[in-house]
């Protein structure tokens, strides 16, 4: 990748550029690395096939595998000169899987990208896609989704629809979500599935 190229902002644009610098056409012409430096390199292109990473995660990921601090330095320095890494582009990516396939609440994205070592600022950016409709709209689809996969005589005495509210409330809380919006939530989907019993 030039100086100018834009930074890749999927997966798959992640991937294409990582081929285009393992590839063996010409590359702009950079410092050589030293042979722990070019090892710490692979491996960190290794782990940006998979998915995009934060820089700090990137560099927590490499220093485990017991690289050397200049090791560790001179990857970086590359993957920097290559703009792979995009704090603000992994936060969105994150919060937009996440929030989607998962229903992760806003507080409990915010509190996994803290620990990705994310920027406060980068993650208030990305976290004002989701919205607080968003996430109680995707709070009913979760637990209904939940409720239709049980049989409906789960929800024909007391007993039983004390323990699927337990369950149920216990999940959206797994997720972030308050106890008194996931109960809520709850009571509301268990009241439109009884009414189909």
């Amino acid at each position: 990748m030039t100086e100018s190229s834009p930074v890749p902002s999927s997966l798959e644009e992640l991937q294409a550029a990582i081929a285009a610098i393992e590839s063996p056409a010409p590359l702009p012409e950079l410092p050589p690395l030293s042979e722990e430096g070019s090892k710490a390199t692979k491996a960190a292109l290794r782990l940006l096939k998979f998915r995009a990473r934060s820089r700090h995660e990137l560099y927590g990921r490499l220093t485990e595998k017991e690289f050397s601090e200049s090791a560790v330095a001179e990857a970086m320095e590359r993957i920097d000169a290559w703009q792979l890494l995009d704090d603000a582009d992994f936060a969105r990516q994150w919060v937009e899987q996440r929030s989607v396939s998962k229903g992760t609440t806003r507080t409990l994205l915010r509190r996994e990208l803290e620990e990705k070592g994310v920027e406060s600022a980068q993650i208030g950016q990305a976290l004002e896609a989701v919205t607080e409709e968003d996430e109680r709209a995707r709070a009913h689809e979760l637990v209904a989704q939940r409720i239709q996969r049980r049989e409906n005589s789960d929800l024909s005495t007391m007993e039983q629809r004390t323990k699927v509210k337990r369950r149920l409330v216990a999940y959206l809380q797994r997720r972030g979500y308050s106890s008194g919006v996931a109960l809520s939530v709850v009571n509301n989907e268990i009241a439109n599935a009884r009414q189909f019993l």
